[in-house]
């Protein structure tokens, strides 16, 4: 993933918010990397940690909130089988995604997905 430079509409807003929309796009790519972020943003990983912790955020908690509105979004087709959709959120399989929802939402995504969206 080269570093691209960042429109004048993202490079405006909050890191967190820039790093939330560069999370997004990596996802729909395939794995997120803080090296590969950090460098979009022309900076290191270490500075990039500093400036989030400044916001009282860190990198893996952006992720994990990114992963989570993309879940809720994916599990709205249910025609998405659950494992296409814990790859698309960089998951390692089904049982790591299974565990980080039931997390985030406090019922397993075949049960939430069933009582909440039918």
């Amino acid at each position: 993933m080269a570093s691209e430079p960042l429109g004048p509409e993202v490079s405006k807003r909050s890191l967190s918010n820039r790093v939330s929309v560069l999370i997004r796009l990596q996802l729909a790519r395939g794995k997120v990397g803080v090296e590969a972020v950090a460098g979009q943003l022309n900076m290191s990983r270490y500075t990039l940690h500093k400036k989030l912790r400044q916001e009282g955020l860190t990198f893996a908690s952006l992720l994990e909130q990114v992963r989570r509105e993309q879940a809720i979004t994916y599990m709205k087709d249910k025609t998405k089988p659950l494992v296409e959709i814990a790859e698309q959120l960089g998951f390692s399989e089904l049982s790591a995604f299974s565990r980080a929802f039931k997390r985030w939402m406090g019922t397993p995504p075949a049960e939430y997905r069933s009582l909440r969206l039918s």
